[in-house]
């Protein structure tokens, strides 16, 4: 026996129609709740229930103190690409910002350490940087750096620039290769009070080792991206007869990790 469609669920489908048919363009104001009320006369409660579909899968977004807004064009990132946020926003026309959440100079725990390849008594700079293009959280960054190679940037203004550029401007430290590993993940109490998603919100964590041309460890992070927000794609080989079947990209299936 088929079930009824419920009301919410029919308002969630046409206002996906009306964006995806073009009525409604990149950045234009998102009609309020109060608006759609009257739209539809239904309860504000069966509109929350309907416009909370449409953010989930990215379509919308909210700027505190000034309304609600179309966004449905997603920021493509090259996962093969060892790519800063800063140049990242700029490709795609925004405007990068930061907010330190958390700068410390500290010995991280043994399997930080392990991963690293830190002595016992080696210490790290943990930084952890929320991210925003044009204003909007985007990512957590929760990154440990060599302090022996990130000591002559620490004190530098890292709100308002990016990591790589100081240290390619401020020191001889060249980056090498990078290996990742990407997780879905759900959001907790600090990615919502943070990126202004909802809890159990799906995100994406990605995992980064990055090394030096020297082939020291320059930098182990765990960030947390919107999934609403920023995609990946890959492009793969063809597929031959015989060949490995555990190949992995960025020769994953030959390091040690995680």
């Amino acid at each position: 026996m088929n079930q009824p469609v419920p009301k919410y669920y029919k308002i969630y489908e046409e206002l996906l129609n009306e964006i995806r048919s073009g009525k409604y363009q990149e950045n234009d104001r998102f009609p309020s709740d109060t608006e759609l009320v009257k739209k539809f006369n239904v309860s504000r409660g069966t509109v929350r229930e309907a416009i909370k579909l449409l953010f989930q899968q990215g379509f919308l977004i909210r700027e505190q103190g000034k309304g609600t807004f179309v966004t449905y064009k997603k920021i493509h990132q090259d996962p093969d690409q060892l790519i800063g946020f800063t140049e990242l926003m700029h490709r795609h026309n925004l405007k990068p910002s930061a907010k330190i959440i958390q700068k410390e100079v500290t010995v991280p725990k043994a399997n930080t350490r392990h991963l690293m390849k830190l002595n016992d008594s080696q210490k790290a700079a943990r930084v952890v940087r929320l991210r925003l293009g044009n204003g909007q959280p985007l990512i957590i960054e929760r990154s440990f750096f060599n302090y022996d190679l990130f000591e002559p940037i620490f004190d530098l203004d890292l709100e308002n620039n990016s990591i790589y550029e100081l240290l390619h401007k401020h020191t001889n430290t060249k980056l090498g290769e990078a290996l990742q590993k990407i997780e879905a993940i759900s959001a907790g109490n600090e990615e919502h009070q943070l990126l202004g998603v909802g809890l159990r919100t799906p995100l994406l964590l990605i995992k980064r080792l990055i090394k030096t041309t020297e082939g020291l460890i320059f930098q182990f992070s765990e960030d947390v991206y919107r999934s609403d927000r920023i995609n990946f794609s890959t492009r793969t080989d063809p597929y031959k007869s015989g060949s490995e079947p555990n190949s992995l990209p960025l020769n994953l299936a030959d390091e040690e990790w995680f």
